[in-house]
């Protein structure tokens, strides 16, 4: 089973330039109230740090519009997407960091090129001690191209693992649910997560197949932690519908949502469905559609990193999503599991 995919193979590196590993800003440089317009070829909104976007979740998109829907933001107007949003150990100790730190410890932004932007989390400044930093890149047509890396440069792992995760609260979507090629019990196919009516439905964390549950310590922050145990995603992608004019009466403008990834065992999906409607319950067309990112036995010094796609496309059924798969693998030029891998 794949299991990870090295940074400098295959395509990966052409997309760094040599500079991006080796470039060091001094601590502060960026630090102020920063956000940084973007454009590509088919979205336009801005992009924040942490302090641009404190009221508002922290660092990431907020408006990102699609060029073909510009009065619909993607995500919340008062959230955000594609945010750094934690770091988490299953250890008691670190438990009074294992949430939201990415969010509150200082980061840099910075405009690399045309639809390309990069934000850092210096180590300095990081309650883990991790040194990370994501690159945003608007360049292909329907597509939002994300290259994280990080490097630990504290031991904080007395369980083994540390995990990082990303949020994005969606605006307004068809219905709260993610759907992905998987087990669910001992069938294997499309499998749905989210299901439920009213203020009883699924939410939570999926991993892969093949992974064991991650080990945590009684005392430990778990919210994000444990894993649903009778879903398992196969392929490493998942997918949502968008409603593109916001107006769900209409039914011609149905966007697919899709978010793949370059490796399987470490990644690992999640649906949360925390903003409430006028009524006080749950609003099923504003849930978080998140992901993570699982380093086992993470090592001082060791640099970690993968690569991830966005696709916002008008959705035209389920072997879009193959033909979506089967580009992004051919892109970076790796093998990635197919729909009858177990």
């Amino acid at each position: 089973m794949l299991n990870s995919i090295y940074l400098m193979s295959g395509r990966l590196a052409g997309f760094f330039p040599v500079w991006f590993f080796v470039f060091s800003w001094s601590l502060g440089e960026a630090m102020g109230q920063t956000s940084l317009n973007v454009s590509g070829p088919s979205f336009q909104g801005m992009i924040h740090d942490n302090l641009s976007n404190k009221s508002r979740q922290g660092s990431g998109f907020t408006p990102l519009l699609l060029k073909t829907h510009p009065g619909a933001n993607l995500f919340r107007d008062d959230a955000v997407g594609i945010n750094f949003e934690h770091i988490f150990n299953g250890a008691k100790e670190q438990r009074g960091i294992s949430m939201f730190t990415p969010r509150r410890d200082p980061c840099e932004l910075k405009k690399l090129g045309d639809g390309r932007i990069q934000i850092r989390w210096p180590s300095e400044g990081s309650k883990w001690g991790m040194e990370a930093r994501m690159l945003y890149d608007l360049s292909n047509v329907g597509c939002i191209d994300l290259a994280f890396e990080c490097s630990p440069t504290k031991d904080f792992y007395s369980q083994g693992y540390v995990a990082m995760m990303w949020a994005s609260y969606m605006n307004r979507t068809i219905d709260r649910r993610i759907h992905f090629w998987g087990k669910e019990g001992a069938r294997t196919g499309w499998v749905t997560f989210g299901e439920g009516k009213g203020k009883i439905f699924e939410v939570g964390t999926v991993s892969h197949l093949n992974t064991k549950d991650l080990p945590y310590e009684k005392g430990a922050q778990t919210l994000n932690l444990i894993e649903n145990p009778g879903k398992k995603f196969i392929t490493p992608f998942y997918y949502g519908i968008v409603d593109g004019d916001h107006d769900l009466n209409t039914t011609d403008d149905r966007l697919l949502y899709l978010v793949l990834f370059d490796q399987t065992e470490p990644i690992r999906f999640a649906m949360w469905n925390f903003i409430k409607n006028e009524a006080g319950d749950p609003d099923p067309h504003s849930p978080a559609w998140d992901w993570q990112y699982v380093i086992r036995d993470p090592e001082v010094g060791k640099r970690y990193s993968y690569r991830a796609r966005v696709v916002v496309k008008p959705f035209k059924g389920t072997e879009q999503i193959w033909k979506e798969y089967r580009a992004w693998g051919r892109y970076l030029e790796i093998e990635l599991p197919d729909r009858e891998n177990r």
